[in-house]
């Protein structure tokens, strides 16, 4: 950075006459937020050359320094997730630009993904700012972790009463258009696969949106529970559940890595996709594009993730004190070859 006097989201939000959360929304690109507002202040960041930590580093007087915490669970291999590495890569890569210094680290959490303790970078006075993904955080937690004074953006995370800064999909909303684009092909009986009554949120809204959709239509719900990290024994239940349920002609897995291992044991059984079976996913990771055939399913940006979640950092970097906010990035349907008419009955 070679420049002085970097704007400031209040410079910004006095400039457009609107309020400094408003403009940290507008510029994470929430998804809720009026269209018309977004646009007028996203257009004079843009023109002011507003770049997101420039100013607090300015203030500071050096570099930030900034974390990423992955959650560490058995059979969830934080190197291996195909949803957060690019999320992770994204804010790396932009943190570069800006000459912010990032690393990386682990945290515990439970088979709900709570927040087991403190991470370790989190109880020093290292870092200026930190990234949890896919963590849910109870009041305790939150109290213990905010008593170090390191501010946090959650990424695919949630804190109890939304007390903390958060980057979220708007999972109810895409699972209900998978049903309705399955709906529209024709099928009437669609099972969910990889939801539980009691699951992480993310998960949790996708089964709500199904559900939600599937009544408005007066149709029957199948659910498939297992846990959608236990991909190969969901993989085994689903087939079980279409044998046994033969009016079932689609099946909506709660992400791609379920859906992928169900349509590997659905072949193996005997079914043809997707002439004997529909199958849709949801979060787009690299695999759905590559299996056979390829997976109809619900694209999160993940480079509007990060860079929503950079916008919030900023935005408490700036306003230490301003209220929580919570940015919502809008899935979008992904047409590949996995949807077909249903079979003859």
């Amino acid at each position: 950075m070679d420049r002085t006097n970097y704007p400031t989201m209040a410079e910004i939000a006095s400039a457009t006459g609107a309020a400094i959360p408003d403009v940290a929304l507008a510029l994470s690109g929430d998804a809720s937020q009026d269209p018309g507002l977004r646009a007028r202040i996203s257009e004079t960041a843009h023109e002011a050359g507003y770049t997101a930590l420039a100013s607090v580093q300015e203030r500071l007087g050096r570099p930030l320094r900034v974390v990423l915490l992955f959650k560490t669970f058995p059979r969830d291999d934080p190197e291996a997730n195909r949803f957060y590495a690019p999320i992770s890569s994204a804010i790396t890569i932009a943190c570069s630009k800006t000459g912010v210094s990032v690393d990386h680290a682990m945290m515990k959490v439970d088979a709900q993904y709570r927040l087991l303790d403190v991470p370790a970078p989190l109880a020093s006075d290292r870092y200026d700012g930190a990234f949890l993904f896919g963590a849910q955080l109870d009041t305790a937690a939150v109290e213990r972790v905010r008593a170090n004074g390191c501010p946090i953006v959650l990424i695919d995370g949630y804190s109890e009463a939304n007390v903390c800064d958060s980057v979220w999909t708007d999972n109810a909303h895409g699972a209900a258009l998978l049903v309705e684009r399955l709906l529209a092909a024709g099928h009437r009986d669609i099972a969910l696969l990889g939801s539980e009554p009691v699951c992480y949120p993310s998960v949790q809204e996708r089964r709500r949106g199904y559900s939600e959709a599937i009544r408005a239509h007066g149709l029957e719900e199948h659910f498939i529970d297992v846990s959608y990290v236990l991909t190969a024994a969901g993989a085994v239940l689903g087939v079980d559940y279409v044998r046994r349920h033969p009016e079932v002609t689609a099946v909506f897995g709660a992400n791609d890595l379920i859906t992928a291992a169900f349509m590997e044991q659905a072949r193996d059984a005997g079914l043809r996709l997707p002439s004997d079976l529909s199958t849709v996913g949801f979060d787009d990771i690299d695999l759905a594009g590559l299996i056979m055939p390829a997976l109809t399913t619900m694209g999160v940006d993940k480079t509007q993730m990060a860079r929503a979640a950079i916008a919030l950092m900023a935005y408490r970097l700036e306003l230490p004190q301003g209220e929580p906010l919570q940015s919502v990035v809008s899935p979008q349907l992904v047409e590949r070859e996995s949807i077909a008419p249903p079979r003859p009955r």
